[in-house]
């Protein structure tokens, strides 16, 4: 039996081809009644929409593009990008749009990526994750005029919706629980990833300043989130607590915190007895380390619908924020 056509559609329901599309697509200058028989015989038929056509129609691909500079080895270990996937996934599976994603090795890399999905029409806009200052991306979506969204700490292009992260405040979060302590701290660490990210730039803001007003030291050390890198940051916060009596590091991301976790098990200093150790992200990872990880838990699912719909809603309106949580808490034995 052949699949039906729009055309078989328009001959049981007696109008014409461009008649029986406009009722099938809600536009005006068809009435009740012609509306209600093309539907009523598009189901009789068993016809659906053929997604090619409507594309072009509609001068739409359906694809939402997502690109990440980061090696495969660090998106399938890090927790926050698969939850953040899987939320943007959700929210579109309720819609005409697929996700394409590619992983790129450096932000020059992904600029020239969206670029050529802009020339060639592949996606209807994009989700831009790491904002950096400068950010090689910006330049690209104002020039083709692609519609996109992001989590970020800062609105930074008229072209970008934003879904906005108050990163000084989950860092004074994490802040106000350490210096609550019974005996006080006199030298904070933070272990953010890379400088040109801007939640690590706002971060660290937060947290030198914190420092200055609480007249404590502080040191800002910067990772690339690499694993073959742990131990030599545990090295360093070795040499600081030696140094600075440092007692506390607040980590970016809960999987660099449990490889930190694992190294400094191979040294003399307890956790949290001699060093607290504080991670910015939750997982379930933070629940199964020795001892388990304090961590500030935000909904990465949530900021991934959230930004599907915003980004649906940019590609066919103007641009937006949208104010995200700051997370709470979850208190457990690393600090």
């Amino acid at each position: 039996m052949s699949t039906p056509t729009l055309l078989d559609v328009a001959r049981r329901a007696g109008v014409s081809k461009g008649t029986a599309s406009k009722a099938l697509n809600d536009v005006p200058g068809v009435s009740a009644a012609t509306r209600a028989r093309v539907v009523a015989a598009a189901e009789e038929l068993g016809w659906t929409p053929s997604y090619a056509a409507r594309a072009l129609s509609r001068s739409s691909t359906g694809v939402v593009g997502l690109a990440l500079a980061r090696t495969p080895e660090v998106v399938g270990a890090d927790s926050f990008f698969m939850a953040m996937v899987a939320g943007i996934e959700a929210e579109l599976a309720a819609t005409d749009h697929g996700l394409l994603m590619q992983l790129v090795p450096d932000a020059g890399a992904e600029a020239e990526l969206l670029g050529r999905w802009a020339a060639e029409r592949r996606v209807d806009g994009v989700v831009l994750l790491d904002p950096r200052r400068d950010d090689p991306r910006l330049a690209v979506l104002e020039a083709t005029g692609m519609p996109g969204v992001t989590m970020s700490c800062e609105v930074l292009s008229p072209q970008l919706s934003t879904l906005l992260a108050d990163e000084e405040g989950r860092m004074q979060v994490m802040l106000d629980h350490l210096l609550a302590a019974a005996v006080p701290h006199r030298h904070l660490v933070y272990l953010g990833g890379p400088a040109e990210f801007l939640h690590v730039e706002h971060r660290a803001r937060r947290f030198r300043a914190a420092c200055a007003e609480q007249g404590i030291g502080g040191t800002v050390l910067h990772s690339d989130y690499l694993q073959a890198d742990v131990a030599r940051w545990a090295h360093r916060l070795l040499a600081l607590r030696a140094s600075t009596g440092a007692r506390a590091v607040l980590v970016d991301n809960e999987l660099l915190a449990a490889q930190l976790l694992v190294e400094l098990a191979r040294t003399e200093v307890r956790v949290p007895e001699d060093l607290a150790i504080l991670a910015f992200e939750n997982s379930i990872l933070c629940t199964v380390t020795s001892p388990p990880l304090t961590a500030l838990h935000r909904n990465i699912p949530w900021a991934g619908r959230e930004l599907a719909q915003m980004l649906l809603r940019r590609i066919d309106g103007p641009a937006e924020v949208v104010p995200s949580e700051i997370g709470m808490l979850r208190r457990r034995g690393s600090g």
